[in-house]
């Protein structure tokens, strides 16, 4: 699908490093596949191992329970009847399992570029995340190794645990680099080497909780960071 089917039907222009993403297929987590899983086929055995070493965007770092939509997904995406879609302009772009929704947010920009919403299922209630999908990839990639639980890493790691998730962590850091900011490259790198620290019997973590509020408010500070509002209509 080309991109300019999503800016028709969304009335919306993407910013060029978004389309430079999806143009050289950094957005799509299908490598390339549109057609239906058929018998024994599901996306963690068919299309996972082609992508697992040289990972589209977030593929290990979005979150364990962190989805990108397919193009087809974006294009037929289905907006909820309560949210006032009148008022408040959302192109959505990826999910969680839970059902929360990520977003650019029209209604909010910085130099020409759109803000990164979360709406929040079942709560009346959107946060504002990033200025732009760049510090919006920045932003889950640190957030991606502060807190991780443990049963989490047993699931997708059982037998390698931190490191087979260090492993991952690094590829999506490798495929994503020719694309960021070096200092955004910069402080992933160092962070990703670190050597883990075991939080009690819950998660281990490669940054204090302090030093990553400090790092989300140095390098993503704007006006409306982490501020919340209502999106639903009265």
């Amino acid at each position: 699908m080309e991109i300019s089917t999503l800016e028709a039907k969304y009335k919306y222009k993407y910013s060029r490093f978004f389309k430079q993403l999806w143009e050289e297929g950094m957005i799509d987590w299908m490598n390339g596949r549109t057609s239906e899983f058929v018998d024994d086929e599901t996306w963690e055995n068919s299309v996972y191992p082609k992508i697992k070493s040289n990972p589209p965007v977030l593929l290990h770092t979005g979150g364990f329970d962190f989805e990108m939509f397919t193009p087809a997904e974006m294009l037929n995406f289905k907006f909820d009847e309560f949210w006032d879609i009148e008022k408040h302009k959302f192109i959505p772009f990826a999910k969680t399992e839970e059902g929360a929704i990520f977003a650019f947010y029209k209604n909010i920009e910085t130099d020409g570029e759109s803000s990164v919403v979360c709406i929040w299922d079942d709560m009346n209630e959107t946060e504002v995340l990033a200025k732009n999908f760049e510090d919006f990839i920045f932003r889950k990639m640190i957030e991606a190794v502060y807190d991780v639980d443990k049963d989490d890493l047993s699931g997708d790691y059982k037998n390698d645990g931190f490191e087979g998730y260090r492993v991952d962590i690094l590829n999506d850091l490798k495929t994503i680099s020719p694309y960021l900011k070096n200092e955004y490259v910069e402080i992933l790198n160092d962070v990703y080497n670190r050597e883990e620290v075991e939080k009690g019997v819950i998660s281990f973590s490669l940054l204090s909780h302090d030093e990553l509020c400090k790092l989300i408010h140095k390098e993503l500070n704007f006006k409306e960071l982490n501020t919340v509002f209502e999106h639903e209509i009265n």
